[in-house]
């Protein structure tokens, strides 16, 4: 990456596609990044089974962390100690880190929620913890990460309207607060708000509202992907991504599949994080431009051709699907690793396509080219000859 910016973080919108897809460039102190970007997830500050060097020559140029995780194992200390996330994973790009909202929600029978944060016990030693907003500043400080997200309220997409609304205040509530923490200790860190109202449109547009009035480097679309449904997901998205500033980057959080990705593109969403790529990897499946792969099928047991011709990575250049369908058959952990590899390219190389047709102009060809491929739950690619796919 190249150039540097001496605020948090700035957003410059290089083209629209008629759609509403957009391409732009986020503008940090740790250079410039092109949207629109999918992030890898480091949870832990690590992607499962890859490391640094081998995630960067994917494409990829900032991933997510895990506040909760992180806060719990290694803690503070050790972050303070080490010189931060960066130092530690020897990662050159980008880190956004998420503020434990997500895994606060997944604890339902396990936490006391009150103004004043989340009260849970750590699922390592069993001593309890307080996650509010100013200790989650706190820790994504100390983490070091780039792009800092305010705690929320992540709630059920099937709550009623007035839990919704509880919810959505007790957010913005929150959102103030993290503001101020931030603030009170100035580390060059940007903080990105989270607009919820879960699938009520009037909420949405009052959240929004409240938080384009707080001067944050960019906002997130929350409280989606926790089981609305995929049309209201995409409804909700759009409303709530035309209702946020153009000059400001638009993240969608925790979608999704390629698939997800062209609609919500389409929809003028800049940034997207997932666990999937690395996940499906561990479950045997491949993303290709062909469509969804399970390697440990037996119709690849001698097939010699690579998992996906069009793609660039080493696994595919290197491996065929036969040696692949024999890794991941026999539960062996290079199989999963090799997957890892190829499917958080697969993922950059689709963001590349999608970049390049916003600022041709041509979004909607290349949506209407690969989403019924995409979408398919899954298919097997046919098999190339030898003297096509590169091999001797």
């Amino acid at each position: 990456m190249s150039g540097t910016t001496d605020t948090p973080l700035q957003f410059s919108l290089a083209a629209t596609d008629p759609t509403g897809a957009r391409a732009g460039f986020l503008h940090t102190r740790r250079g410039v990044v092109p949207t629109p970007v999918f992030m890898p997830v480091a949870t832990h500050a690590e992607i499962r089974g890859m490391h640094s060097t081998e995630v960067w020559e994917t494409g990829a140029r900032i991933l997510l962390s895990n506040t909760y995780h992180l806060m719990l194992r290694p803690g503070a200390e050790v972050f303070r100690k080490l010189g931060g996330i960066h130092n530690m994973m020897h990662w050159d790009g980008l880190v956004l880190t998420d503020s434990g909202g997500f895994q606060i929600f997944s604890l339902p029978d396990s936490r006391e929620l009150t103004e004043r944060g989340a009260l849970f016990r750590s699922f390592h030693d069993n001593s309890r913890q307080l996650l509010s907003p100013e200790s989650s500043i706190a820790m994504q400080q100390d983490i070091g990460s780039d792009i800092m997200m305010v705690l929320d309220v992540c709630i059920a997409s099937t709550t009623d309207e007035a839990g919704t609304r509880e919810a959505m205040e007790r957010t913005h509530r929150w959102a103030v607060r993290s503001l101020a923490a931030r603030d009170a200790v100035p580390t060059g860190q940007a903080l990105f708000g989270i607009v919820q109202g879960g699938i009520f449109p009037a909420l949405r547009q009052e959240s929004a509202a409240f938080l384009c009035e707080l001067p944050f480097e960019g906002f997130a679309v929350g409280g989606l992907a926790v089981g609305e449904g995929k049309e209201a997901r995409n409804e909700m998205c759009e409303l709530s991504t035309s209702l946020l500033p153009a000059h400001k980057p638009r993240y969608l959080m925790g979608v999704g599949t390629p698939s997800d990705l062209l609609d919500c593109v389409r929809r003028g969403v800049d940034m997207f994080d997932c666990i999937l790529p690395t996940k499906m990897a561990q479950q045997g499946y491949a993303y290709t431009f062909q469509g969804l792969v399970r390697t440990t099928r037996s119709v690849f047991r001698l097939d010699d051709a690579p998992l996906d011709p069009s793609c660039p990575c080493f696994v595919c250049a290197r491996y065929t699907r036969g040696y692949l369908h024999h890794l991941l058959h026999g539960k062996h952990a290079l199989g999963a690793r090799l997957l890892a590899v190829h499917n958080v390219t697969h993922y950059q190389v689709l963001m590349s396509r999608m970049r390049q047709a916003i600022l041709d102009g041509t979004f909607d060809s290349l949506y209407r080219e690969l989403y019924p491929v995409l979408s398919r739950p899954e298919s097997v690619p046919k098999s190339m000859p030898n003297s096509l796919n590169g091999r001797s």
